[in-house]
């Protein structure tokens, strides 16, 4: 368990065994506490292929024994199978082996598409059951990010996800870039994309993942998403964007029409060199000029507080462009939350202290 510090194992493992112990729950509790969003019947026996016979492992048991596996940090193999042992002796079922190894083949043989079916369901019920007060001003914000990840070093992968030029053939690992939707009203993953590292995240984003986008959602994201492309595109289908601005434009205040201190309406004309992400009519069925809302806020990082004599919060001034109309009845500046207290306790400037 500590193999840095071997002669720690012995006293670290017991005391890590009772931490789990005495706080974590056990596999007949996680499945009673889940089972209410994902039925029954999701989980029967397949009719044909993998989990098709009914052995010891099979797809129920092999499914909830690694979801509580993954929800467990750092949680073996061992203890999984143990927990499914335990479980099977409540129901009177028969226990699987010991072993690690048909756990393990059990669990990579899982239907994907069973396990896609799952989340779909489990999202779909999360966003019925969504109040009111739960959205942004009436509306679903939808989060955007990316990041990359190895995949085991295989023919199929490097052929699929090839690893980066710069590296000898059998020096690296496979790189996969993935993008996924965040809803923050429900704080679920709802949907998501995989593609090679080269891919960027913005064709990730218009090839693969834009129809999960509604009119009236708004699409929140970092500066890397931040171009005219995108925002034409969100405007023209009524998703509207709010992203972090890039390059010299989120310091530049003096152009448009002064809204309040820090936020203004500005004009952005539509670039001569088309965008490699869109196709060619798409291009053109966009309008010539956006106006567009250029807002910045104060944010407090407490994560850099105490740092060279700082006793308080590090303030950084955080640029922002939006495609959200200014309509004070129907939306706030952007610098401020749907709750109108937050208006009365700031200063009438567009700013806002996080």
């Amino acid at each position: 368990m500590t193999p840095d510090f071997p002669a720690w194992a012995g006293s670290f493992a017991v005391q890590v065994q009772r931490l789990r112990a005495s706080t974590g729950t056990t596999l007949h509790q996680f499945e009673l506490l889940f089972s209410a969003w994902i039925p029954h019947w999701r989980l029967a026996q397949q009719d044909e292929g993998e989990h098709s016979r009914n052995r010891r492992w099979n797809l129920r048991l092999t499914f909830w024994t690694f979801l509580w596996q993954v929800a467990q940090a750092g949680a073996s193999c061992r203890e999984a199978i143990r927990q499914a042992q335990a479980l099977c002796r409540t129901q009177g079922s028969r226990l699987p082996p010991d072993e690690n190894c048909p756990y393990c083949e059990a669990r990579a043989k899982l239907p994907l598409e069973c396990l896609r079916q799952i989340h779909d369901g489990v999202v779909i019920d999360a966003d019925a059951a969504i109040a009111t007060k739960d959205l942004w001003c009436g509306r679903r914000v939808k989060v955007a990010d990316g990041c990359t990840v190895t995949a085991p070093d295989t023919a199929a992968n490097q052929k699929q996800y090839p690893q980066q030029s710069v590296q000898k053939a059998g020096c690296g690992y496979p790189i996969l870039r993935i993008l996924a939707l965040l809803s923050l009203a429900t704080g679920l993953l709802t949907a998501w994309a995989v593609g090679p590292w080269r891919q960027s995240e913005m064709a990730l984003l218009l090839q693969n993942l834009w129809e999960n986008l509604q009119a009236g959602d708004v699409l929140l994201a970092d500066r890397g998403f931040c171009n005219w492309g995108l925002l034409a595109l969100c405007f023209q289908h009524k998703v509207d964007a709010v992203f972090r601005v890039k390059g010299s434009r989120r310091k530049d205040f003096r152009r448009g029409k002064r809204l309040s201190r820090h936020e203004r309406l500005v004009q952005w004309k539509k670039p001569k060199q088309p965008a490699t992400t869109m196709t060619a009519e798409q291009w053109a069925s966009l309008p010539e000029i956006l106006t567009l809302r250029h807002g910045s806020l104060r944010a407090k990082d407490p994560r850099l507080s105490h740092q060279e004599g700082d006793c308080g919060h590090h303030a950084a001034r955080l640029a922002g462009i939006s495609t959200l109309r200014f309509e004070p009845a129907l939306l706030p500046p952007l610098g401020y939350g749907a709750d109108p207290a937050q208006h009365q306790n700031h200063p009438p400037d567009g700013s806002l202290e996080l």
